[in-house]
């Protein structure tokens, strides 16, 4: 304190011999300090803050108005010969606030204004920002689950993507393919808010990638990322076996036929009535138990009699056999 009072005894004679409005201590307007003008009565407040208790005014400064919302005075921070130094509202700097020192990392700079005009999906003052949410309760239920809520400054504040202040639409990665959507999932929020939804089997980035695998002989449709399965399989990945898996399916009294199908409850528990999946067609011999498929042929031998038939299976556990006169096979 002893050095800046000696500093300030040096320029008070200069600056009051060129006219210069001068605080001559950081306490004035400064709280705690000298916060307020009703306690300029005190002399030696009046003495050390001029500009402040209104002995001087920094309009008349000779470097001239400040420029782009600039204010000359009125800062604690400025005092000594610097107490008529512009203040100037950020981007702007310089002794009279004219130069714009904006910085744009998505964007570029309006000189005009000295703003960030930023690029596609990115906001913020400096287009360093993406659109998200900040709380996993934005649209989440229970949390904040209608817009209606924005109206509320805290829920506004926390999620700028479910309330409409940005969009997921921009985003700089480009839209999601396959029918995924970016944004309204709860879940995704932080730098994650505008990540890709992907549907079905299909994920990546962009939903681009097709993560099925289809077992038991089924075959992959690239474009749809779904399995068409063999006869006998179901499910996503041709992995479960093709059965109702309610036993009214078929039955009467229960769901007798397949055109009760458009009922979602009778689709979903009758896949093999109702089409969604084909059945193995296969016949059990009555006789030996063993097991053939629809369309293959087998013998059965009285020995005894010397009699042979041979055998086709039709469809499920439907099969046929017909005489075969001087069969000669094994």
């Amino acid at each position: 304190m002893e050095l800046l009072a000696a500093v300030l005894l040096l320029l008070v004679p200069k600056a009051l011999a060129q006219g210069q409005c001068m605080n001559l201590s950081p306490l004035c307007g400064q709280s705690p300090g000298w916060p307020s003008t009703s306690l300029c009565t005190a002399n030696y407040v009046s003495s050390n803050c001029q500009q402040f208790c209104g002995a001087c005014s920094c309009d008349t400064d000779p470097r001239g108005p400040c420029l782009n919302g600039g204010t000359r005075g009125g800062n604690p921070n400025n005092y000594g010969t610097r107490t008529c130094d512009c203040n100037c509202p950020a981007p702007w700097q310089g002794d009279r606030c004219e130069v714009c020192a904006a910085f744009c990392l998505h964007g570029v700079v309006d000189q005009a204004t000295c703003s960030c005009q930023c690029s596609p999906g990115y906001y913020g003052d400096d287009c360093s920002e993406t659109c998200k949410n900040l709380d996993p309760k934005c649209g989440a239920s229970p949390g904040w689950p209608l817009t209606s809520m924005c109206s509320t400054s805290y829920v506004l504040d926390l999620c700028n993507e479910f309330c409409g202040v940005c969009t997921c639409a921009d985003d700089p990665r480009g839209p999601c393919l396959n029918g995924g959507t970016r944004g309204g999932n709860p879940a995704n929020y932080g730098d994650e808010t505008c990540n890709c939804n992907c549907v079905g089997n299909w994920v990546g980035d962009r939903c681009e990638v097709c993560a099925a695998g289809c077992a038991n002989g089924g075959t992959l449709d690239p474009a749809t990322c779904t399995c068409a399965c063999s006869d006998g399989w179901d499910g996503d990945f041709c992995h479960l076996p093709c059965i109702d898996s309610n036993p009214l399916c078929g039955a009467n009294p229960g769901w007798p036929d397949a055109s009760m199908c458009s009922t979602d409850y009778v689709m979903d528990g009758c896949h093999a009535m109702c089409g969604v999946c084909s059945p193995l067609e296969e016949c059990t011999d009555a006789d030996t138990g063993v097991i053939y498929l629809k369309g293959q042929q087998w013998a059965k031998h009285d020995a005894a009699n010397s009699h042979t038939m041979l055998c086709t299976c039709l469809g499920p556990d439907y099969y046929v056999c017909e005489d075969v006169p001087d069969w000669t096979g094994p």
